[in-house]
């Protein structure tokens, strides 16, 4: 069935919703919009990541030198070595940002296929908790 499309009569269920059915249908709600922010920030933390994690290897290829480090809005001189521990535990900490979003969407995730469960075993096809297109990872 296609979003937006109007059940029939025979289709509908009627079926009163409980405190409870809202409870589980406001909290499906929720969570579908953490999900979205969740897989936005996921993106971005990963993007930044692979710039740190280039940063990184260009680092590793240098001559030895000092370099100029960007922190906040200004520039230092540092070693190389120094520069290349900075960067190595600036990606360490990115790393655990993002896969604790991983962790978050799963979890999201599962808890949603759980209220769908519910609410589709509950309401049938009254009650519609599909987005538009396929899910993004």
């Amino acid at each position: 069935m296609s979003s937006g499309a109007m059940l029939t009569r025979e289709q509908e269920v009627d079926v009163e919703v409980t405190p409870h059915d809202q409870n589980n249908i406001n909290e499906f709600g929720r969570l579908n919009a953490r999900l979205h922010e969740a897989r936005g920030e996921h993106e971005g933390y990963k993007g930044r990541l692979e710039k740190l994690d280039d940063a990184c290897t260009e680092l590793m290829m240098g001559g030895g030198e000092d370099v100029h480090l960007l922190l906040g809005d200004a520039f230092i001189v540092a070693s190389e070595e120094d520069a290349t521990k900075y960067c190595e535990d600036q990606v360490e900490a990115l790393q655990e940002v993002v896969d604790g979003l991983e962790e978050e969407k799963g979890s999201i995730l599962s808890r949603q296929k759980e209220l769908k469960t519910a609410l589709y075993g509950r309401f049938g096809s009254s009650i519609n908790l599909e987005e538009d297109g396929p899910p993004a990872n």
